[in-house]
């Protein structure tokens, strides 16, 4: 197999990880609210560990986007990135 089309495999293998990550966040998020729409927290060491955790899941998730592009991009455009 080709290193262009491995790396497209992979990319979309990627997609519903990306997928999963947003959503776990977001349901963490959503989970913390109460009635005024505010979230809360028990302390201010949950605060700093959710903030921390949820962060880089974000950032992580983000840069996981751009590698599963980059991996697409490869592929349909072989030429561009001197790819065999």
């Amino acid at each position: 197999m080709e290193t262009s089309e491995y790396n497209l495999l992979i990319s979309l293998a990627l997609i519903p990880v990306v997928v999963g990550l947003q959503i776990w966040v977001k349901k963490r998020r959503l989970g913390r609210r109460n009635e005024a729409g505010q979230q809360e927290f028990d302390s201010l060491a949950t605060t700093l560990l959710s903030a921390v955790i949820e962060g880089m899941a974000v950032i992580s998730s983000l840069i996981l986007v751009i590698w599963i592009m980059g991996g697409i991009l490869r592929y349909l455009f072989p030429m561009m990135f001197n790819a065999q």
